[in-house]
């Protein structure tokens, strides 16, 4: 099994268009070592050759032209991307659907309440009117192989659990369903028993949701916030990390303190908000990590399991 990050940014990616935060402000300029980053987004191969993406970030269209494992070979007429599994219905992670709108036929898995959210938004009747959708219901604890275009099942199996938020999307507030709004999955290449996590978005890590992503090869994880009062510090709004629906990474309940129990995982921090510091490849925060033996994910990364 293949995994590659195409984006590992928040909403908006590093730089966003209309900020200028230190960390843009150092991206555009080259003042200080910051990556360019799409939004988070990744791609799961089976190792033969097909793939299967978590999540749609808006820039999908441009993450899909730069990565030639996923172009088609010249005798096709599509490219080998059979499906996307979606964490939830926030547009930062779906918008992308639109760009695989020429697939002729597309497989999408999600719970029920992110099929009525994207329903109710209009992003999935748009989509259906280009293309075939063939939507697979999750619901959390249940066991599923991604299946490829013409139907047969790949080899791998995924299981997704609850991420521990309710938050809807901000243009559903007060309209949506109250349950499976986010969610996480173990993805899992049965001919080899190996396994990642893929957790964009995380409220909180509950003795229940640890257990869920133990002994996993490796953990995509929730990175959006260094503190939980980050915005606050940078004057960006006074709303906290968790108020957001995202875990901070620093600090005594922090995740990288509960994550670092897993001590056979790669814990790799991905969905990285433009305030976090840990997106300064020189600073203090970065090496931090480094001393626990975590990570953050760079936009084209690749992780064979």
């Amino acid at each position: 099994m293949l995994v590659r990050i195409l984006g590992s940014a928040a909403g908006g990616g590093v730089p966003q268009w209309n900020c200028g935060c230190p960390v843009c402000a150092a991206a555009r300029s080259g003042s200080r070592p910051v990556r360019w980053r799409r939004s988070s987004t990744i791609a799961v191969g089976d190792g033969d050759g097909e793939w299967f993406l978590g999540n749609a970030g808006p820039e999908l269209d441009g993450a899909l032209r730069e990565c030639a494992p996923l172009w088609p070979g010249p005798d096709d007429s599509t490219a080998p991307v059979h499906g996307v599994f979606l964490t939830d219905a926030e547009l930062d992670h779906t918008l992308g659907l639109l760009s695989l709108r020429q697939a002729g036929e597309l497989h999408v898995y999600g719970t029920s309440a992110v099929r009525t959210l994207l329903s109710q938004c209009g992003l999935l009747p748009m989509l259906e009117s280009y293309t075939v959708v063939r939507w697979h219901e999750v619901r959390p604890g249940e066991r599923f192989m991604l299946h490829y275009r013409h139907g047969s099942a790949s080899s791998l199996r995924c299981e997704a659990f609850d991420a521990t938020s309710g938050r809807l999307p901000r243009y559903a507030r007060g309209c949506g369903p109250t349950s499976g709004v986010v969610i996480g999955y173990r993805i899992t290449d049965e001919r080899t028993a190996r396994s990642a996590v893929f957790l964009p978005s995380v409220a909180a890590l509950d003795e229940s949701l640890l257990q869920q992503v133990s002994g996993s090869d490796l953990i995509l994880v929730d990175g959006t916030f260094w503190t939980d009062d980050e915005l606050h510090q940078h004057r960006r709004g006074t709303a906290t990390a968790r108020s957001m629906g995202h875990l901070p990474v620093n600090g005594a309940e922090g995740s990288l303190r509960l994550l670092r129990r897993l001590t056979d995982t790669h814990i790799v921090y991905t969905h990285l908000n433009n305030t976090n510091p840990i997106l300064f490849d020189d600073a203090p925060e970065r090496a931090c990590l480094a001393n626990a033996g975590a990570s953050v994910a760079e936009d084209g990364t690749e992780y064979e399991l």
